[in-house]
């Protein structure tokens, strides 16, 4: 059962495939404070601190706010943006249809999200009155969860009714997706100061490997085996890799020849699995999912 790890919990998850029993989830903010080659790990915070589903964080551009996934008053999942400074939340989307993985766009002007039973990518604007939602991309599998690359492509990771799911380098509107990956998690991240995406690509029912995928040239490169059971990955702006087990956050410098190094504990917090994490673009903020 080589597809056991990861793929069947991550499609579960992947967008409007969640319809009956979401978790009781909460979204975290983290301050993060360089120092030499590792990271200082500070007090969290606890941004959502109600009952129900609150997922999949994502920060804007300018580091000044955080998108999210949040399930209300018995509707379909909508996104909600949290401000740091002002500590206030606003919904962005008030819809018949769920939304889940919202991603800013590389224009900072609109986010993508992924939408509805047929999880295709529609487009909304950050500022509502902005303009209408706009279909983006319509494939005949499933998307679970994409990255942007820039302005016109983006990586997907989609599947049929069943697992695994499978990695797509996608332009729409131009060209028809293009499979790079059979099996892949859910965790696709943009490579800061690299033209690469990065994915998480199952080995066994307990092992996966972090790699990452140059699209000038489509080679592709083994960084580091992920922590074992944990699903989700963040980028620091300098090139450092945050992953979380259980209550704990680990530090892993890509081409070191080191090993993931501890560098906090939030147990003493009462934080239990720790998932979806997302760095500011300053590196001044983490953000993740977690349960009390």
């Amino acid at each position: 059962m080589k597809h056991t790890y990861l793929t069947i919990i991550l499609s579960f998850w992947a967008a409007g495939a969640v319809a009956q029993g979401v978790p009781d989830t909460d979204i975290f903010l983290v301050p993060l404070k360089k120092q030499k080659e590792t990271y200082q790990v500070g007090a969290p915070l606890n941004i959502t601190q109600r009952p129900g589903y609150d997922n999949q964080p994502s920060f804007t551009p300018d580091g000044k706010s955080v998108l999210y996934a949040s399930q209300r008053n018995g509707q379909p999942t909508d996104i909600y943006q949290y401000f740091l400074k002002e500590k206030k939340t606003s919904q962005l989307t008030a819809t018949p249809e769920a939304e889940y993985s919202p991603l800013v766009m590389p224009d900072a002007q609109s986010f993508t999200v992924v939408r509805g039973k047929e999880q295709h990518l529609w487009r909304f604007p950050l500022k509502p009155a902005a303009s209408s939602p706009a279909l983006v991309l319509q494939m005949p599998q499933l998307i679970g969860y994409h990255v942007w690359y820039n302005q016109d492509s983006m990586l997907v990771a989609a599947f049929p009714e069943t697992p695994p799911m499978s990695l797509y380098l996608a332009v729409p509107g131009k060209k028809e997706p293009v499979k790079l990956e059979e099996s892949v998690g859910r965790c696709l991240q943009k490579v800061p100061r690299q033209q690469a995406i990065s994915f998480l690509v199952p080995v066994s029912d307990a092992v996966a490997d972090i790699k990452l995928i140059h699209l000038k040239t489509m080679e592709r490169e083994t960084l580091v085996q992920a922590l074992p059971g944990s699903q989700d990955y963040a980028w620091t702006p300098d090139g450092q890799l945050l992953m979380a087990q259980g209550s704990k956050i680990f530090l892993f410098r890509p081409g070191a020849g080191g090993k993931w190094k501890e560098v906090a504990d939030l147990s003493t917090k009462g934080i239990k699995n720790i998932t979806r994490l997302a760095v500011s673009p300053t590196g001044k903020h983490l953000s993740f999912v977690a349960t009390l």
